[in-house]
């Protein structure tokens, strides 16, 4: 299988490797040939934290997994192409059918489910089509078809995963705990979004908020998180009811001007105490309606609960905004903590949000903590919280008392 190179870059014609390799089965085997299609959703979110380098050593790591599991699952000889954007071809050494095909999906979500460095939180979403390249037509013209198909999620479809996956139960809650840099007490958490397949097994959140927000079903995303996180909340031991747990917004959710209202109702009903939540939103979710944002915001926080700034200094970081809208805390993304302990440019971009929030009396929480020496680094800064898999990812809700002991 020829190796892909710096970056995978694109030749001018990306599936003439695959298109040959196509032409010889049809013409061997005299039958049609299943391939498997790849997409990588939500790379922007990388490339613009980290760089398009980062993006860049992402896909060339998706590339590289692709490459062995073709080579230990198809025969070798298996044929890999990065195609056009984040995109990538699987053409099998031999004839498949599409059923048998299919049957590998589970397996290839697990071999790209391992942690990407340059993606800690697990947060790029990952989609896998099978496809029958037929004999009859061009195959050049049937491989270009069915990547546009993938590329360009069916809304309907989407719709009809989101409300299936919502009316099974198969949304659960996973928690990233945060630890205070000083003491190494676990002081809080992050309640995030994890999909239990019934057939792939446990996917994280990326597939099925891509489909929600292809099918304009976000705002029932969330609600449906924040009611399953809200029940469990209500019913941890003791031990647990001091940690504070963020739950995650979207512009859709500012959007709506009933959403602080029905989570309050919520928040009322499941019997938690307020005071110990915090709502997280992007830079983007509060510069889509500003004004809207800061009704809800402050309705929100109203109730008790504090505010949350997630992935800050990715965005257009308005300090005007921050001076208007009602916010507690700033989360600096991991993609300026990833280098804290080696790139001064970084550290001095961490040291700046920290004098500003404390200008501004806001509290600061570090992402995608890993080694040592960057805790150290944000130690020496003045960053108060962090999370990462230095101590650990995102657990059920069981495990955290195990880890706050």
């Amino acid at each position: 299988m020829p190796a892909m190179g710096p970056a995978m870059n694109r030749i001018s014609d990306p599936f003439s490797g695959c298109v040959r390799k196509l032409e010889t089965l049809h013409m061997q085997h005299e039958a049609d040939a299943g391939v498997i299609l790849v997409q990588v959703d939500q790379l922007a979110r990388i490339n613009n934290s980290a760089g398009t380098a980062a993006g860049d050593a992402v896909l060339d790591e998706i590339g590289r997994r692709l490459e062995n599991f073709a080579g230990d699952e198809f025969g070798q000889g298996s044929c890999v192409e990065r195609l056009d954007g984040p995109r990538f071809l699987i053409v099998p050494a031999g004839v498949l059918s599409l059923d048998a095909l299919r049957a590998q999906e589970r397996a290839l979500h697990v071999a790209l489910a391992e942690p990407i460095v340059g993606d800690p939180n697990g947060r790029l979403a990952i989609r896998i089509a099978a496809a029958l390249i037929t004999r009859e037509e061009p195959v050049a013209e049937q491989l270009r078809s069915a990547s546009d198909q993938l590329a360009r999620p069916a809304s309907a479809r989407d719709g009809a995963m989101v409300h299936g996956a919502l009316s099974r139960g198969e949304v659960v809650i996973f928690y990233q705990p945060q630890y205070d840099v000083g003491t190494g007490a676990m002081t809080g958490v992050e309640a995030l979004l994890r999909w239990q397949h019934p057939e792939l097994g446990l996917l994280g959140a990326g597939a099925l908020v891509t489909a929600a927000r292809a099918a304009r079903l976000e705002c029932e995303l969330t609600e449906h998180a924040h009611r399953v996180a809200l029940a469990e909340i209500a019913a941890w031991p003791k031990p647990l009811k001091r940690l504070r747990v963020s739950l995650n917004i979207t512009a859709a959710d500012l959007g709506d001007p009933e959403f602080a209202d029905r989570f309050a109702a919520m928040v009322k009903k499941a019997g938690v105490d307020p005071d110990c939540l915090t709502l997280e939103l992007t830079e983007q979710a509060m510069l889509s309606d500003p004004a809207s944002a800061a009704a809800q915001l402050a309705q929100i926080r109203a109730l008790g609960c504090a505010i949350a700034i997630d992935d800050f200094g990715t965005g257009y970081s308005s300090l005007s905004l921050l001076a208007r809208l009602p916010i507690d805390y700033l989360k600096i993304d991991s993609g300026f903590t990833r280098t804290i302990d080696g790139s001064d440019r970084d550290r001095i971009v961490v040291r700046a949000i920290v004098d500003l929030a404390r200008a501004l009396g806001l509290l600061v929480v570090a992402e995608g903590i890993e080694h040592e020496a960057q805790l150290a680094r944000l130690s020496e800064i003045g960053v108060a919280t962090w999370q990462g898999f230095l101590k650990s990812g995102p657990v059920p809700g069981d495990q955290l008392p195990g880890l706050m002991e």
